[in-house]
């Protein structure tokens, strides 16, 4: 998932509905909605299995749908199926809806989602999140080994009715199944084109269920998407979406001031001020976090105090105010605001730069033979003044001259997924609001998204204890873990992210939740008369 990750600013109210009921919508032949796709050159993959970033993953949304979806509170309700849990907790079964098909018309099966969550547990398909979003599944350790071909937690009992078993009690299993990981998938594409790159070879044709389609894709440039003929849900108005990719977010919003598009989100700062003038301006809080990583098997960040060094010598109340303008708040913790867990009163390392010398000198006496540092990071997610006051923080306090590599998020992604990235920039969004998420996910030793293959064992056992547990125990329990990676510095917490955009009284249906850009029922976007 990397799906986290659009970005920016603090909380206000704001209003994206129309502001006159006279208003009428376009003529059908009108309805294109110019969708700025803000931070990205391009869509990095439409295969769920894959872990899209926050900007793949508005796409993957509009493509693909499943058994549950969230409303914009980020409540589940049910979309192709219902469902019943048995009194263990630990069988679902889903009931779906008659009738469900891809978009060629491809009937959807309860043997279509034994496919699909079979498929994406495969070694040959490489999927960096599908062992832990799937984990709780029986039999799907031996599937994601290797050891058998069938995930024995899976079963179609007849073509309407699917049935989910799970290992233990997990009490936020519906949040999971929002994952686009859970959608299913068109066995034919995928035989036809092969499990690499199936999904941008067949991105034409078939691939999903979801309100849209791909009609073309021209690459680092745009993406334009058509209703989905079959889809079972209520017909989206537009007639069409054209999603363009803009890196940089101060070009898109200066785009958006020369009406190239129907709206504009991921703000920066230093144009907030211009934005809350606008028509439609609009702030939430967002349940995302800034962090930094460090490289953990390799000089010199493989000593914890190396590590702290860093930590101690950020001023994050500096940062927030003189970079993010106070639209952000300084983080102490992994998890933020508005999530279970979150630690309100936790201090975590302060500012300090007299103990950041200390712990560095500790380890380096003579700083002159430590290793070189490089900050390389995602231009699009952070600002070349914010990348220029951590360097700055980091001279001042440690007398570390740390060379600055800012880059797309497509080769970024890259670099990450290769572990290249010596000290790297991570936005994490809640793929759903629960610890496991945040901590579980990102920081058990040998976990496919741990960066910086940081290893703690007190972290891992406590984070394995607290899955065992339920309530306020497992919340405690997952307490004193981010406690641990955070003094261990496995992430460095550096600010509690808010979204920021401009969505104009005259283009219904779209608003902002607690994950980003949120459009809900597509039926209900369309655009008015302006």
């Amino acid at each position: 998932m990397l799906w986290v990750l659009v970005v920016l600013l603090a909380a206000c109210g704001g209003s994206a509905s129309p502001s006159s009921n006279s208003q009428q919508p376009l003529a059908a032949a009108q309805q294109v909605l110019i969708f700025p796709n803000v931070g990205t050159k391009d869509i990095s993959t439409l295969d769920p299995a894959q872990g899209p970033d926050a900007n793949s993953a508005l796409a993957v949304s509009m493509l693909y749908s499943g058994l549950v979806r969230t409303t914009a509170d980020l409540s589940v309700v049910p979309d192709q199926a219902t469902w019943q849990v048995s009194p263990d907790q630990r069988v679902y079964t889903f009931h779906l809806k008659p009738g469900i098909t891809f978009s060629d018309g491809t009937p959807i099966t309860a043997q279509t989602y034994v496919f699909t969550l079979t498929r994406q547990l495969l070694p040959e398909v490489k999927s960096p999140i599908a062992s832990f979003f799937e984990g709780f599944i029986e039999g799907a350790a031996e599937v994601a080994a290797g050891k058998s071909r069938t995930l024995s937690g899976v079963r179609a009992l007849d073509n309407q009715t699917l049935q989910i078993t799970l290992t233990r009690p997990t009490p936020f299993f519906l949040e999971v199944l929002t994952n686009p990981l859970f959608d299913p998938l068109n066995a034919a594409l995928i035989q036809k084109y092969g499990q690499a790159n199936w999904a941008s070879q067949a991105a034409g044709n078939a691939i999903g269920s979801g309100p849209f389609m791909v009609k073309s894709w021209q690459h680092n440039v745009k993406m334009i998407l058509v209703p989905n003929p079959h889809y079972y849900g209520p017909r989206p108005r537009l007639r069409e979406v054209d999603m363009l990719f803009v890196s940089d977010p101060a070009t898109a919003f200066k785009a958006y001031e020369a009406h190239q598009y129907s709206f504009i989100w991921n703000i920066p700062p230093d144009e907030l001020g211009r934005a809350r003038q606008m028509p439609g301006f609009i702030q939430r809080a967002l349940l995302q976090t800034d962090l930094l990583f460090f490289y953990t098997r390799k000089p010199p960040f493989d000593k914890t105090a190396v590590r702290q060094a860093f930590a101690y010598a950020i001023d994050k109340k500096t940062l927030a105010h003189a970079i993010f303008k106070d639209a952000v708040l300084p983080a102490n913790t992994i998890i933020p605001p508005g999530m279970p867990g979150y630690q309100a009163n936790y201090a975590g390392i302060p500012y300090d730069r007299a103990e950041a010398r200390r712990l560095l000198q500790s380890v380096y006496p003579d700083i002159r033979t430590m290793p070189p540092v490089v900050f390389t990071y995602p231009s699009s997610q952070v600002s070349q003044s914010e990348a220029a006051a951590l360097q700055q923080m980091w001279q001042s306090a440690l007398g570390l001259q740390v060379r600055l590599q800012g880059m797309d998020l497509t080769t970024y992604n890259d670099e990450l997924s290769k572990h290249l990235v010596q000290m790297g920039f991570i936005q994490w969004t809640a793929d759903f609001p629960d610890p496991y998420d945040w901590l579980t996910l990102n920081l058990t030793s040998g976990s496919p998204n741990n960066n910086g293959e940081w290893s703690n064992p007190q972290f891992d056992r406590l984070v394995a204890q607290a899955e065992q547990e339920s309530g306020e125990a497992r919340l405690r329990t997952y307490n004193e873990a981010e406690r641990v990676a955070i003094e261990d510095v496995g992430w460095l917490p550096l600010d509690h992210q808010a979204l920021a955009a401009v969505i104009p009284p005259w283009l219904h249906g779209v608003t902002l939740n607690g994950l980003g850009l949120y459009f809900g029922d597509w039926s209900a976007v369309y655009l008015l008369q302006h």
